[in-house]
C-alpha cells in the first residue's frame, strides 16, 4: 500500500547550547577483532557480529550465547530492540532473518528479491516486531513489509526530499522513522510516510534517538538535544575514535574501534 509524502520540511535551530562538564564511569568493555554490526536489546543485553560469529553478552559483558553466520556472510545491520527476536541483515546475501533470545535462527529467511527490492542498503524494525522498513538503494525508496511479504507502506523519490543518496542509518522509535545523513542532519517521518521535521546536524558522525532526546556524536563531544525544548547540552567524549553509540536507560554504549565500552554518565 502505497501513502502519499506530504508536509513540509520544518527545520530548528538550537539557541542556547550549554557546555556541561562530563562525569563519566565507565562500566565494562568487550574486545572484538573486528565489529560489523551490533545493538542493545531493551534489557541492556549486547549482540554483536564480529567475522562470521554472532555473541550475545549479559549485562555485565560475559558472553551468553553465540552463533555462526557463515552462510550469510557480512552482517551489515542487527536490530535488538524486540528482545525475543533480533533482525539480522545480510547485504551480501540480500537476506532478512531472525534470531530469537539465544541466538537461534528462526525457520523463516526473507530473501529480499521476492518483495520486489532491487538492491536494499539498510533495513531496521518497524514498532511491530513483524514489521519491518528495506531501504532500496537503486529506487531510491522505503518500504515496509511485513514477515509475510506484504507491503504495508511506501516512501517513494527519497532523493528528492532529502537531496542525498542513502541515508547511513535507519531507525525507527514509537512509530517515527528516522534517517540519518551524515552531510545533512536527520529526517523524520511518520509512520505513514509523511516528513515530519528536519534537524539539520551537520558534521555528526553517527545518531541515536529515543522518545525524548536526540544524541550525536561530533568530534570530540557528544550532544544531546531535548526534542521538546530543543536545549541542546555538550559534554567531552571519554574516548576517541567513536562510530556508533546506544541508548539504554542511564548506560551509554559506544563503539569505538575493537571493542564496546559502556558508560554511565551523569548530564548535570
Amino acid at each position: 500500500m502505497r501513502w502519499l509524502i506530504v508536509g513540509a520540511v520544518v527545520c530548528f535551530s538550537v539557541t542556547i547550547a550549554f557546555t556541561q562538564t562530563a562525569r563519566w564511569s565507565k562500566i565494562h568493555e568487550y574486545k572484538a577483532k573486528s565489529i560489523h554490526a551490533w545493538d542493545v536489546d531493551p534489557m541492556g543485553k549486547v549482540v554483536i557480529s564480529q567475522g562470521d560469529i554472532l555473541t550475545k553478552l549479559d549485562t555485565s559483558f560475559a558472553e551468553l550465547f553465540s552463533q555462526s553466520t557463515k552462510r550469510l556472510g557480512d552482517i551489515a545491520v542487527l536490530d535488538a530492540r524486540h528482545s525475543l527476536k533480533t533482525l539480522v541483515f545480510s547485504e551480501d546475501q540480500q537476506v532478512i532473518t531472525f534470531v530469537d533470545n539465544t541466538l537461534t535462527f528462526q525457520d523463516r529467511t526473507n530473501d529480499l528479491a521476492d518483495f520486489s527490492v532491487a538492491y536494499a542498503t539498510n533495513v531496521c524494525y518497524s514498532n511491530q516486531t513483524n514489521r519491518f522498513w528495506i531501504y532500496d538503494g537503486d529506487n531510491a525508496r522505503l518500504l515496509l513489509i511485513d514477515d509475510r511479504g506484504r507491503q504495508n507502506s511506501t516512501i517513494n523519490n527519497l532523493t528528492a526530499i532529502t537531496r542525498e543518496s542513502e541515508p547511513a542509518l535507519l531507525f525507527e522509535q514509537g512509530n517515527e522513522l528516522m534517517l540519518f545523513y551524515p552531510s545533512k542532519g536527520i529526517y523524520l517521518f511518520d509512520y505513514y510516510g509523511s516528513l515530519m521535521r528536519f534537524y539539520p546536524m551537520t558534521g555528526a558522525q553517527t545518531v541515536y534517538f529515543d522518545r525524548n532526546y536526540f544524541y550525536f556524536i561530533k568530534g570530540s563531544e557528544i550532544v544531546r538535544i531535548d526534542r521538546k525544548t530543543d536545549e541542546k547540552l555538550k559534554v567531552a567524549l571519554p574516548v576517541s575514535d567513536v562510530n556508533a553509540l546506544r541508548v539504554s536507560g542511564s548506560f551509554i554504549f559506544l563503539e569505538v574501534p575493537h571493542a564496546i565500552q559502556k558508560y554511565s554518565l551523569r548530564w548535570e
